[in-house]
């Protein structure tokens, strides 16, 4: 015979669980895929670092991550848009090289 937390379990809608997941690198990594255009989606960073600061703020679980980014979509993808200062564009230029900054602007993205 089932406890009474399978049962439960059993009667959330599959929403919910997902939901319901807490936040991991691979999590944080697979909702903005899906949130942002694939042109976003570059390098190899690791998202693990982000949990502690996204918890700061309360922000523990999938749903509450996609609910965040979907809510400021907009201006995050306008703030890629936005030309680079110049002073930003030599920094990045020194840390990524300068063909990775020129596709970031002619492309218009910048964020991962």
């Amino acid at each position: 015979m089932p406890d009474g937390k399978e049962i439960v379990m059993r009667n959330v809608p599959a929403r919910s669980r997902i939901d319901a997941q807490p936040l991991s690198g691979e999590v944080i990594h697979r909702v903005m895929r899906r949130v942002f255009p694939k042109r976003n989606d570059y390098g190899t960073a690791s998202f693990d670092e982000l949990v502690p600061e996204l918890a700061r703020f309360g922000v523990t679980t999938l749903g509450g991550l996609r609910a965040l980014m979907t809510r400021h979509r907009r201006a995050l993808l306008a703030a890629d848009r936005e030309r680079l200062r110049p002073v930003e564009r030599r920094m990045f230029a020194e840390d990524y090289g300068d063909a990775f900054v020129r596709d970031t602007e002619r492309r218009q993205y910048w964020f991962a």
